[in-house]
């Protein structure tokens, strides 16, 4: 079994003029969100590595929850995860190597709420699904979970989404 959380970057700083949107950095609103979702990864003992795409942002998210963890977890920037889109993304996933058997990847929306919609199959928690609709808020927290034994065969037939959780809750 693999499980798989994802997790949009926390709140941002607006672009400045001529800043690029991939180095806009968290607010201080979004280090307390950052903060709340390493409280919540804290809780699984068994995360394997934290991937998140190459920009401020995500990364900052990133090092937040590295930090809150009891054990050093190795986060892996990957540049072509900035505004993937859900193919690509689960193009990624069923690359991992299967020692990997928890992963938190940490993105952006669109791609992720897409790719949420699109990997969440028929025993997924209704409930969850209908959340995505309004999509990932920042630092909002998805579990799937997939009874694949191997990333490379992660479908839709076997991965159900079990709940999404927002900041605060």
């Amino acid at each position: 079994m693999k499980t798989i959380f994802i997790a949009r970057h926390a709140s941002t700083k607006a672009a400045r003029p001529n800043q690029e949107d991939t180095e806009r950095p968290l607010t201080q609103k979004g280090q307390a969100e950052a903060q709340w979702l390493g409280q919540i990864i804290k809780t699984v003992p068994s995360l394997s590595e934290i991937t998140t795409s190459s920009a401020v942002r995500a990364r900052e998210t990133s090092l937040f929850v590295q930090e809150s963890l009891d054990k050093k977890v190795k986060i892996n920037v990957i540049p072509k995860l900035y505004l993937a889109p859900s193919q690509l993304i689960l193009k990624f996933i069923n690359h991992l190597p299967n020692s990997t058997e928890t992963l938190l990847l940490i993105g952006h929306n669109p791609g992720l709420s897409q790719f949420l919609l699109d990997i969440s199959g028929p025993k997924s928690n209704p409930t969850a699904v209908q959340r995505i609709y309004r999509g990932l808020p920042p630092a909002g927290l998805a579990t799937l979970e997939s009874q694949s034994s191997s990333w490379s065969d992660i479908t839709k037939e076997n991965t159900k989404l079990l709940n999404i959780l927002h900041p605060g809750e």
